[in-house]
């Protein structure tokens, strides 16, 4: 299968997609236009794809809530060609022109983007999150096996302390990101399954959403998976970049498979929403989780209660609680500027909460091994929030500046 949003004038702009989809006199649908970069929209092999696509059914300018869901037969569009790409050559991704292609209506008109697609987001993020932890695991792995293979100047380069220095951060940056990432699993999971055991117990879906235990697994799954993509995806290009240089000029050639994950991280951030559309979606759920009774700072106080934090941990803690205060008191265009370094933070501290609390429930041997990678993880939180801080403080302080020195109007 796959899903078509996408078009070539719009991208992450989804509510002003033009595809249309009109009903002819019998009431069948019809859909017209174009859609870009659909993965395997041609099938497999001698097997069609069936594609679910967001077309408008409202007015031009009806915005997101024009927009419906429909059906359509790999057999009854037109794949006008197959993407040349940088990576993924595993998976091809299509332009598909639809010309009066019959489609099948899903629910009702209206809902495609606002309930049906953005339903699906949170899943469609997080599988980009696992697949650029795999790509993240495989660089490391990769980067940790030529490195113990390698010798120059007569040693491993293992052994040379600027490469064992990269190595150690892939090492406690992988096992990081795979604690957000199950965390944010476990999220969606507990949103779902309450959600869908009650609508399966005869509850309507009005009541289902007024459910306080509904409420706030999906505020917590909407806070973590942007957050996950975001992060892990971000890392996952860092982490590539590192790995092929560990390999040196080897890694640039296609001898070694590093060369193919360095191409393939790339996407990563980009498709499934960008990481600046991550940082707007998370930014909200920080600064309303946040207040005194956020249901944020009620899951973070309690996750804290499960371990003994370090002391590195509770000062990144106190650090991202100095930053979001900072950051509630800014106005304007300045926020969404600002946007990125407080989910920065909040990515950063989430990760060292979630790795302390994994550590206790793993024997003496991993944990001591684990308490020492995620201190120095928590070592580099620090400096990063603080200088998240500054950065912070001298924007405001330059803005206030910058509004002090214009001239009244005349």
């Amino acid at each position: 299968g796959a899903m078509a949003l996408t078009e070539p004038n719009y991208g992450s702009d989804l509510p002003n997609v033009q595809t249309r989809a009109e009903q002819d006199e019998n009431g069948n649908w019809k859909i017209n236009g174009t859609k870009r970069f659909i993965t395997h929209a041609c099938g497999f092999d001698k097997y069609p794809s069936v594609i679910l696509t967001l077309a408008r059914t409202g007015k031009p300018e009806s915005g997101a809530r024009g927009l419906s869901f429909f059906l359509v037969e790999g057999k009854d569009v037109h794949v006008a060609k197959i993407e040349h790409k940088m990576g993924l050559h595993c998976s091809p991704t299509c332009e598909v022109v639809y010309e009066d292609t019959p489609a099948q209506l899903i629910g009702e008109t209206g809902q495609g983007l606002v309930k049906y697609a953005m339903e699906m987001m949170n899943t469609a993020r997080l599988s980009i999150a696992g697949q650029s932890m795999g790509i993240a695991e495989a660089a490391y792995q990769e980067a940790k096996k030529y490195a113990g293979e390698r010798e120059q100047f007569g040693k491993l380069i293992q052994e040379i302390p600027a490469v064992k220095k990269m190595l150690n951060r892939m090492e406690r940056e992988v096992i990081a990101m795979r604690a957000l990432l199950q965390e944010a699993a476990r999220t969606i999971d507990n949103y779902l399954w309450r959600k869908e055991r009650l609508l399966h117990e005869g509850m309507s879906d009005r009541d289902v959403r007024k459910d306080e235990t509904v409420k706030s697994w999906e505020k917590l799954a909407n806070f973590f998976t942007p957050l996950t993509k975001y992060y892990i995806s971000e890392t996952c290009n860092t982490l590539a970049f590192d790995a092929l240089q560990i390999h040196g000029g080897s890694g640039y050639t296609e001898e070694y498979d590093v060369a193919r994950i360095y191409r393939d991280a790339r996407i990563t951030n980009i498709y499934e929403g960008t990481t600046q559309l991550q940082v707007v979606a998370a930014i909200g759920g920080i600064v309303s989780g946040m207040t005194p009774n956020g249901n944020l700072r009620a899951y973070i106080e309690q996750e804290m209660t499960r371990f003994q934090p370090s002391q590195e941990l509770l000062q990144v803690k106190a650090s991202f609680e100095e930053i979001v205060s900072i950051y509630k008191e800014v106005k304007g265009d300045l926020r969404d500027e600002l946007a990125f370094e407080i989910v920065q933070s909040a990515a950063r501290f989430m990760m060292g909460l979630l790795v302390e609390r994994s550590n206790s429930r793993v024997n003496a041997e991993a944990a001591a091994r684990r308490n020492k990678l995620v201190n120095a993880f928590n070592l580099e939180s620090k400096a990063i929030l603080q200088g998240n801080i500054i950065r912070i403080q001298n924007a405001i302080a330059s803005a206030d500046s910058s509004a002090t020195r214009e001239p009244a109007a005349v």
